[in-house]
């Protein structure tokens, strides 16, 4: 079965080369406190949101798309379906992570869960994909 909605391979080096810098960048600032601080006293969200928590989210989220949606250098059947199974996989851990987020976090620190539940379903899929490529072609190797 010939995938629908892949981009070409030089897409998922590109999405690569976009997503690391944000991410590093993106992971600094938390560990810093300084991207997502939401006004705890604000009536309204709009137009307190920092720019640059919104150019972030943006180059994460493309680059993440990019990597994710973007065609191996051999696309076949076994390959489509380790990707199928790690994004089932990924939207089945990322609603039990907000379930039991819903039950631990209320009012605006649940807001500030949404904003990194955006990732999570594209990071656990990325990693659970490549994970599963790169077990199977050390084993593939073993064996020839």
């Amino acid at each position: 079965m010939k995938p629908k909605y892949l981009l070409p391979h030089l897409f998922k080096k590109i999405g690569w080369v976009i997503t690391v810098p944000f991410l590093l960048y993106g992971i600094y600032s938390y560990i810093l406190e300084d991207l997502f601080n939401l006004p705890y006293d604000a009536d309204s969200l709009e137009g307190k949101f920092p720019l640059l928590g919104t150019i972030v989210l943006i180059g994460l989220l493309l680059g993440l798309l990019l990597v994710s949606f973007s065609k191996e250098k051999t696309e076949d059947e076994y390959i489509s379906r380790l990707r199928m199974e790690s994004l089932q996989l990924a939207v089945i851990i990322n609603y039990i992570l907000l379930i039991l987020a819903a039950l631990s976090f209320f009012g605006l620190d649940f807001l500030s869960v949404m904003v990194y539940n955006m990732f999570t379903i594209l990071l656990i899929f990325i990693i659970r994909f490549n994970f599963l490529l790169y077990r199977n072609k050390n084993a593939y190797e073993k064996q020839h």
